[in-house]
């Protein structure tokens, strides 16, 4: 995307969910607490997939009508593959913390846990799994899914040019499909399918493309029945994940058994309770607010540099697991404290990082274009599409 057509608060949810995505990829530290994922059914995977095709198609659906079909799909392959380098170079930086760690503590789990005992017990044919994305380790399989995704971009921005029904109507078809077990990509050399079901997920990210669409034309409506829909959405998966405070003891773990609300398939329990959310903070301008806080700038930045930010969360992630783990083998600390520490610790490196890229690339720039760079990444109002 042109900088002079970015908008700052899909840059803020951006770089909001990034940090969830952190937090919650170093489990059992106390900070994941408090995350979105404790207070209702979807998390911030579903968040982050969103906003990939919002802004996906804020950036290339104008292209389709000027004829340049073959440019954008171009330019989704090419980030299909940017994204398959970085995510072979994340995958190698975790399995070389993991195997320090293991040398450290000794922790059986650090090789074995979270599929990654297919590349230490099979060298072979675990990194080889790896290299064709039939085997992806437990917290680094996102970006596999999100180059399946990019692959389906054009053919998604194409049908959304004929109608936004149409896109809907095809990715229903094949959403179906995958629930119905008939479409998905196998994993190896280990037995199952994708940890992320891209033939499921691609339906929440062609609604972020259709939602990008329709944000170029004309905000989305209020009504007030779509809002009490939502509350009732949000509340009630709050009160139900909550165990009713105590009341129903247990009633969170029957509504994840008897509710639709698998991850790997995306259960449309999953789905109505994101999409509610999003309407929700849409509607209640949260964005925009958070913008005009002390933390607003930094979440942009953050979010304008997604990739990198990304990256570096995710290797963040994988030493946060490890160091937990040397704490509770090496020492009489609390691995929950400690892993708290290093995620409050994290969050700031992040931050640092984000501020020194931004400060990196106004000096590449130079003064002056550095300026007009940070006055056109002010948000872009419903109705003019980005360049």
């Amino acid at each position: 995307m042109d900088a002079a057509g970015r908008n700052g608060t899909i840059d803020l949810w951006r770089g909001l969910v990034l940090l969830i995505i952190f937090v919650n990829h170093i489990p059992g530290n106390i900070i994941e607490n408090i995350t979105p994922r404790t207070f209702g059914f979807s998390d911030s995977a579903e968040a982050f997939i969103f906003i990939s095709g919002l802004s996906l198609a804020l950036v290339y659906y104008r292209r389709i009508p000027q004829g340049d079909v073959l440019g954008v799909v171009r330019r989704c392959l090419r980030r299909s593959l940017e994204l398959y380098r970085m995510h072979l170079l994340l995958t190698a930086g975790a399995i070389a913390l993991f195997s320090i760690g293991y040398e450290l503590s000794d922790d059986i789990g650090l090789i074995e846990a979270d599929g990654r005992s297919a590349v230490f017990g099979d060298t072979a044919k675990g990194v080889t799994g790896i290299l064709v994305l039939g085997h992806q380790l437990g917290y680094f399989n996102i970006l596999p899914l999100y180059i399946a995704l990019m692959l389906w971009a054009p053919v998604a921005l194409v049908l959304a040019r004929i109608h936004v029904l149409v896109a809907l109507a095809v990715s229903l078809g094949i959403y179906a499909l995958a629930r119905s077990g008939v479409l998905a990509l196998p994993s190896w050399p280990e037995p199952g399918t994708w940890f992320f079901n891209p033939f499921a997920w691609q339906l929440l990210f062609t609604l972020g493309i259709v939602t990008g669409v329709a944000f170029v034309l004309r905000p989305i409506p209020l009504t007030r029945t779509c809002m009490m829909c939502a509350l009732t959405v949000a509340v009630s998966a709050f009160f139900v994940v909550m165990d009713m405070f105590g009341l129903a003891p247990g009633l969170r773990d029957a509504a994840f058994t008897q509710l639709d609300l698998p991850k790997y398939d995306l259960g449309l329990g999953r789905l109505v309770h994101f999409l509610a959310i999003a309407y929700l903070l849409t509607q209640w301008r949260i964005g925009d607010k958070l913008g005009q806080t002390f933390l607003g700038p930094d979440l942009q930045r953050l979010g304008r540099n997604g990739l990198v930010i990304f990256a570096a969360g995710s290797l963040l992630s994988a030493l946060g697991q490890v160091i937990m783990t040397l704490a509770s083998v090496k020492s009489s600390a609390s691995p929950h404290i400690i892993g708290m520490v290093f995620t409050i610790i994290g969050v700031i490196g992040l931050l640092a990082l984000a501020r020194y890229l931004e400060w990196n690339k106004f000096n590449a720039d130079g003064p002056q274009n550095g300026r007009t760079r940070g006055l056109a990444l002010s948000p872009v109002s419903p109705g003019r599409l980005p360049s």
